[in-house]
């Protein structure tokens, strides 16, 4: 299982926790490149008997951008089928892992897993890696822990050869090893509602921070603490900016453990560049 830090860790150090810049804009309508087709709203299904493309999660259909030999991260497969079982899907704990595409359809496609064979899984549950990508020193990637497991976003510091670039991981611990990605393995981060960026969304009591898995219409489908798929409406969320301009001194939100709190920049390591960071001062 991928160990992940117990702060999100981002590149700029404020009293040992995260933080975030400028939120250009918050929640606004624009493009995203995220594999927004809305095919069909209406998941009022019950548990066990959903049709196809459908999830357990209050989320529409959608097509995907994604050919056959493509990267995906999405859940394994018995995982995703013991969610179909129980009550409360949204307790489950979820970990995206590495498969190859095989085929793309307009709601599921077929996935090869590791343990599970060819199986069909709904596209809204699956982040495409496109292949033929590059990425330039300071750029921030999606990708998963390639020496170990798991979804992750990794800050890139050699790129040298810039298809198999060499990054410090951003979701494990402090410590991690730098470590070289295999091509077509990652895809850059560039905009504010790309699946994998995080977001800021309003929860019972407060903000707290997830990673967009899709967005559809006014839904965003998320992966949050202790995986856990919570899917917010937009005008909930506000996104973080993947390169955001902040200063010592400079008063941030930043989330411990999971939940935003208001803090001071204290240092900004330049080496790595900042990263996660609000300034969410409208909270």
């Amino acid at each position: 299982m991928l160990k992940r830090s117990k702060f999100f860790w981002l590149i700029v150090v404020v009293s040992g926790l995260f933080m975030f810049a400028s939120c250009n804009g918050g929640g606004g309508e624009e493009s995203d490149n995220s594999d927004t087709t809305e095919v069909a709203g209406d998941n009022e299904v019950p548990t066990g008997e959903l049709a196809a493309g459908m999830t357990p999660f209050d989320f529409p259909t959608v097509d995907i951008t994604a050919n056959a030999g493509d990267y995906i991260l999405t859940p394994g497969y018995e995982m995703y089928q013991n969610s179909l079982k129980t009550e409360e899907p949204t307790d489950e704990t979820y970990i995206f892992y590495a498969y190859e595409m095989l085929e793309s359809g307009k709601v599921e496609s077929k996935i090869s897993f590791t343990f599970d064979g060819e199986q069909m899984m709904p596209n809204s549950m699956m982040i495409p890696i496109p292949q033929g990508q590059t990425a330039e020193v300071g750029d921030v990637v999606l990708t998963w822990w390639q020496s170990g497991s798991g979804i992750c976003r990794a800050i890139v510091t050699d790129a040298s050869n810039p298809s198999e670039p060499t990054v410090k991981y951003l979701d494990l611990d402090l410590d991690n090893e730098e470590e070289q990605l295999k091509p077509n393995s990652f895809v850059k981060l560039t905009s504010d509602w790309q699946p994998g960026n995080i977001i800021a969304a309003k929860g019972e009591y407060d903000y707290v921070a997830a990673q967009i898995i899709r967005v559809s219409g006014n839904k965003v489908l998320t992966l949050g603490f202790a995986g856990r798929i919570v899917v917010y409406d937009k005008a909930d969320c506000k996104p973080v900016p993947i390169t955001p301009d902040v200063k010592v001194g400079d008063k941030v939100w930043a989330t411990f453990v999971d939940a935003f709190g208001e803090y001071e920049v204290a240092k900004i390591d330049k080496k790595m560049v900042v990263y996660m960071l609000y300034n969410l001062t409208n909270l």
